[in-house]
């Protein structure tokens, strides 16, 4: 009789541990939504009220607590790293503005020339040369014009000269005989005149 007792006991325990629900079994889920859920099937349900022990709830919400607070460190270290990436590319963008301005200023440099202690860009200054030689060109131009004139108003002028002081040499001449001869005239004259 103790046997049979004792299997009834027994029989009677396994079907009620067959049926009976798992209150820990949520423990074994992974995402905060499925806990639910598993740990919600789970609870003792009568007449439209669920039951659940004090240690029951303080157990999920422990679990609720530490997902909280996994999630909340997460979500730091989130942000934490968001923070860090944006002082990198704060850095980097620095970096890149300084590697800008140094190009800009080699390109400044290499396109331009020192003249005379002052930067000038180089095609300004090939501009300004080729005006400068075309200037040069144009005013050697105008002088070899102006010089080819001047000579050729000075040899008309020295021509004329010429003409004129042979004229004037004949003149003189010519004034010089005529006075020689009108002296010897006078002179002649005198003479005459003495002898009578």
């Amino acid at each position: 009789m103790k046997r049979l007792l004792f299997l009834t006991i027994l029989f009677t325990a396994l079907i009620f541990d067959t049926f009976a629900k798992d209150t820990n079994a949520w423990k074994q889920v992974k995402s905060l939504e499925q806990q639910y859920e598993v740990f919600k099937e789970n609870l003792n349900f009568w007449s439209g009220n669920y039951f659940m022990s004090p240690s029951q709830l303080d157990e999920f919400h422990g679990a609720m607590t530490d997902t909280i607070a996994r999630l909340q460190k997460e979500v730091n270290n989130g942000l934490s790293k968001i923070d860090q990436q944006k002082q990198e590319l704060a850095a980097k963008q620095t970096l890149v503005n300084e590697t800008q301005q140094k190009l800009d200023e080699s390109i400044r440099d290499q396109n331009s020339i020192n003249v005379l202690g002052a930067r000038i860009n180089k095609s300004v200054y090939s501009t300004v040369m080729y005006l400068f030689i075309v200037g040069v060109l144009v005013l050697a131009g105008v002088m070899y014009m102006m010089f080819q004139r001047s000579h050729k108003i000075t040899r008309q002028t020295k021509k004329e000269y010429d003409e004129l002081k042979a004229e004037y040499e004949e003149h003189k001449k010519v004034a010089l005989d005529r006075y020689t001869k009108i002296n010897m005239e006078l002179h002649k004259t005198r003479l005459e005149l003495q002898k009578k």
